[in-house]
């Protein structure tokens, strides 16, 4: 392969960043948001893009937009960057927790124009009375969940950038062979093990409407990581159920209960030391039983003993592989339908991790990390957890359907985290 080449195969778009291109049917922009809760007054627009404008030669695909050509597959095109029209402020009456995430949600919401400009944002939510915020949002394409925080924290300067690796060597023949077929072969395992019946088909899934609502339930890590231990669970685990069992009791007030939903668990491929994170997530699906018959703490057994037996497959190899199946569906223009009326799963509930440390962005302290993820097809909620400095946050992203329900939902999450600490 000449070196023209391997740069040309170099800018082209991965099956997985492929795939989220099909992803993004809408009605809302595929985008992952982070809003970083200050202890103080948030940075200059001009010390923030004087920060990315230092650090972003670590990130190269942030200073790329993606072009589709007609005669072609999509690739990343690098570009100059104009840093300073990436950071604006947005002005909120006050700092209190509503506000803020009702900016996060329209932030959110704003669409992207991939072939304009690098598909990303920093947003200062300054407030009068109050702490400040800021808000990094950016397309899926860029990276997954587990690589926005880590790339943010690095980009905004909160963390020493990572050692730069150096760029593998392009894969030989039967080396490219060789890696072609574990990925196929570990992704299928990690597809087969979700094997089961169909997702049950409740009040709940119909398709989604433009705009959501979100509102947060903050644990404390050590508790829940106790909580798991006791029934050699994991703190992922405790999500699923007590996700599931606030959406369980929902719907049994909605008089349609249910005995068991069907959780999506994304599981990254993410590799130690990349400065430039991409989209590497795969999924695992997870039965979890919200029978009200079963106590939290049984339904916590069972669901343990089911991840550990998917988890043994978990490589994320299944990326490239669903990626590639989403591509088709998005080329035939048939996505959007066939995502309104999946039967997969229920809902998806994501557990990322942070720093065990407190962070501080250009000398202001992190208060708190409030992670947002993106809304598709027939999944009205959204459980993303992301762990920070001994806080569990989880986000509660609700569709238009279930956004009265909201304080009930996380009241009810909160409860079944109470019920598994009590028993």
């Amino acid at each position: 392969m000449t070196r023209r080449a391997a740069s040309r195969d170099a800018r082209l778009l991965t099956a997985t960043e492929r795939g989220e291109l099909a992803f993004d049917v809408g009605p809302d922009p595929r985008t992952i948001g982070v809003t970083l809760r200050l202890a103080g007054p948030a940075p200059s627009e001009e010390l923030l893009a004087a920060i990315l404008e230092d650090r972003l030669p670590g990130a190269p695909r942030w200073a790329c937009r993606v072009l589709r050509p007609s005669d072609g597959p999509p690739q990343w095109d690098p570009v100059a960057v104009d840093v300073a029209a990436h950071v604006r402020t947005v002005e909120l009456g006050s700092g209190a927790e509503d506000d803020v995430l009702a900016a996060t949600e329209r932030i959110m919401r704003e669409p992207w124009d991939l072939a304009a400009a690098p598909p990303w944002r920093v947003t200062r939510l300054v407030t009068p009375t109050g702490p400040d915020a800021v808000v990094l949002t950016l397309h899926h394409v860029l990276t997954d969940g587990t690589g926005a925080l880590a790339t943010a924290s690095a980009l905004l300067g909160m963390t020493d950038p990572p050692e730069p690796s150096a760029a593998p060597a392009p894969a030989g023949p039967v080396r490219g062979v060789i890696q072609a077929a574990r990925t196929v072969v570990l992704g299928a395992a990690e597809v087969a093990a979700g094997f089961g019946r169909a997702a049950p088909r409740t009040a709940l899934a119909v398709p989604i409407s433009p705009g959501f609502r979100l509102t947060i339930v903050d644990l404390d890590l050590a508790q829940v990581r106790a909580v798991a231990r006791r029934s050699g669970a994991t703190v992922n685990d405790v999500l699923l159920v007590a996700g599931t069992g606030a959406m369980g009791r929902l719907l049994a007030r909605r008089g349609r209960p249910a005995d068991r939903l069907v959780c999506s668990v994304p599981v990254s491929r993410a590799r130690p030391g990349d400065t430039d994170r991409r989209v590497r997530t795969g999924v695992l699906r997870v039965p979890v039983p919200v029978d009200p018959a079963l106590s939290s703490v049984e339904r916590l057994r069972r669901t343990a003993a089911r991840s550990r037996r998917r988890r043994r497959f978990a490589t994320g190899e299944s990326a490239p592989l669903l990626g590639g199946v989403f591509e088709l569906f998005g080329r035939l223009g048939i996505y959007r339908h066939v995502l309104e009326r999946q039967r997969v799963i229920n809902t998806v509930v994501s557990n990322l991790r942070g720093p065990a440390e407190p962070l501080a962005l250009a000398g202001v302290p992190v208060a708190g990390v409030v992670p947002v993820a993106p809304g598709v097809g027939n999944v009205p909620l959204y459980f993303t957890a992301l762990s920070y400095a001994g806080r569990l946050v989880v986000t509660l992203r609700a569709d238009h359907q279930v956004a009265a329900e909201l304080p009930a939902l996380a009241a009810d999450l909160r409860a079944v985290v109470d019920e598994l600490a009590d028993g």
